[in-house]
């Protein structure tokens, strides 16, 4: 998938869905196979799933550990920590090798990495989930600026 085609389809994807739920889904599916990760792979679902559970916290707990992500995953998944892990490095190593350069450069903001090493199964599911928020916004974020900036205007009414 090129550059241009990814831009097509995040207009889409922001158009088609009105249902915050949906449109999350359908972005991080979207994201995941631009970025040529196989979903016949069971990793697929993991990787969704922890994309997931990392968009839908708010803002001020969004920084995930594994301690946090993995029993999460176990619990949706009835399975354990190893296989988890095993299956997301599987599929991320896979899309690695798919993937255009390219893309990996410019979609996910890689600059100055090297590509040959496929990143770790956290800091793949960070840029699945940074990239999503970029195309859908942040509205848990947007809501808590808007607040924090109408008190800051009270209080500095030069800042309008």
């Amino acid at each position: 998938m090129t550059l241009e085609e990814m831009t097509e389809m995040e207009e889409t994807l922001r158009s088609k869905y009105s249902d915050p739920d949906a449109l999350l889904d359908a972005t991080i599916n979207a994201v995941m196979r631009a970025l040529c990760v196989p979903a016949k792979l069971l990793g697929y679902r993991y990787i969704f799933l922890a994309a997931r559970f990392i968009r839908t916290r708010p803002p001020l707990l969004r920084s995930t550990t594994k301690k946090e992500l993995y029993p999460y995953l176990e619990q949706c998944m009835n399975t354990t920590k190893p296989m988890i892990m095993r299956t997301m490095h599987y599929a991320i190593e896979r899309a690695w090798k798919r993937a255009d350069p390219e893309v990996l450069y410019s979609y996910l903001g890689l600059r100055g990495r090297n590509l040959k090493d496929p990143p770790g199964n956290l800091e793949f599911v960070y840029l699945i989930a940074e990239r999503v928020r970029l195309i859908i916004g942040d509205p848990m974020w947007e809501e808590h600026y808007r607040r924090v900036m109408a008190e800051a205007k009270q209080i500095y009414p030069w800042l309008n």
